[in-house]
């Protein structure tokens, strides 16, 4: 009580929990000594005492058990997942180390090739260099003599060294040109069809395929003009025509003599060749007849007939006058044009 009074007298504050009696500070201290306890401390632990005294509680620790064994299972599967691209991504990389190893490998064994070639490399002799360069050519025919220019196997050479197909017996390039364009219509019905030149570059690139028997790019041309001039072009450079000029005015000495009798004429001329120049005009004359009945080509007989006779009779066109060629071109473009146009009675009866 003095306490209090002097606690009062100095103005200061009372306790709020101090008991009024002595007594009650004993009975009491139990409740003073314990700390308050949170709310919310308390009711999830009277939640819990209440989840345990409930008797669904089996039911709910079940539900979880199987919830969480559905989701071991999930995490399970993933993990077998990830462990299959893990082991993909092994591999990958113990591949990809092997093909570094052997790339490291191959660049260093260049690596030690070129600094070998580098040390051995010795300084040009420019005058040596230059000896060569302006050293005098030596003439084709020496070149031939010495074996280093040989004759072509197809072109530049003479109709019995050619190639022959298997079949026909008759030199193979006429048999894959003819062919080629056969087998297209729209090759057929091309406007100006061996009138119409090629492309030179082509032709000649062509021309070394086949020389080594390889006839395969000249079937992907796209167009007929290239193989027809490839034709042209072989019956041009036989170094023994077809049908010689000599043999020729031998049998039909003039233009005059075509006038009556062409047929028997022509059919005569025919039959004095060797088997080899007979079949194989008798196949070209029978392409030919094929042009001229399309149409579209604006290919009669006649075109053909000046067109292919410098090919078949093999004309020579230099230091020639026009009056003297005209005379002389006169009676194989009349052959020709009678070749094609009287094919069956020449070549099949």
């Amino acid at each position: 009580m003095a306490n209090d009074q002097y606690r009062n007298s100095l103005g200061l504050a009372q306790p709020k929990n101090r008991p009024k009696k002595l007594l009650d500070g004993f009975s009491n201290r139990k409740s003073f000594s314990k700390k308050a306890v949170p709310e919310n401390h308390r009711s999830s632990r009277e939640a819990r005492s209440e989840f345990g005294s409930s008797p669904s509680s089996s039911i709910n620790l079940k539900e979880q058990f199987l919830y969480l064994q559905n989701q071991h299972q999930e995490l399970f599967e993933e993990y077998s997942v990830l462990k299959q691209k893990y082991r993909a991504l092994q591999e990958n990389y113990e591949r990809l180390k092997a093909e570094h190893s052997t790339l490291e490998d191959d660049y260093n064994t260049l690596k030690s090739d070129y600094k070998n070639l580098e040390e051995s490399h010795k300084p040009f002799n420019v005058r040596k260099i230059l000896q060569l360069k302006f050293k005098k050519r030596a003439d084709k025919e020496s070149l031939e003599k010495r074996n280093i220019i040989q004759n072509e196997a197809c072109f530049n050479t003479y109709l019995e060294d050619v190639i022959k197909s298997d079949t026909l017996r008759i030199p193979r390039i006429v048999v894959e040109c003819v062919t080629i364009v056969e087998s297209s219509d729209k090759f057929m019905k091309s406007p100006g069809l061996y009138r119409v030149s090629g492309n030179h570059n082509t032709i000649q690139n062509l021309r070394y395929d086949i020389n080594s028997d390889n006839y395969k790019k000249l079937r992907k041309q796209k167009t007929p003009h290239e193989v027809c001039g490839v034709l042209k072009l072989f019956l041009r450079e036989l170094k023994v025509p077809i049908v010689s000029l000599a043999l020729l005015n031998q049998i039909i000495p003039g233009p005059s003599d075509m006038i009556h009798s062409r047929t028997i004429k022509v059919l005569e001329l025919v039959n004095s060749l060797d088997e080899l120049r007979r079949n194989t005009l008798r196949f070209l004359m029978q392409h030919l007849k094929k042009v001229a009945d399309v149409e579209e080509n604006e290919m009669d007989s006649t075109s053909l007939g000046i067109l292919m006779s410098s090919c078949i009779f093999n004309e020579t066109l230099s230091d020639v006058c026009p009056q003297r060629f005209e005379a002389t071109s006169a009676v194989p473009r009349e052959c020709t044009r009678t070749m094609i146009e009287c094919y069956e009675e020449i070549f099949v009866l």
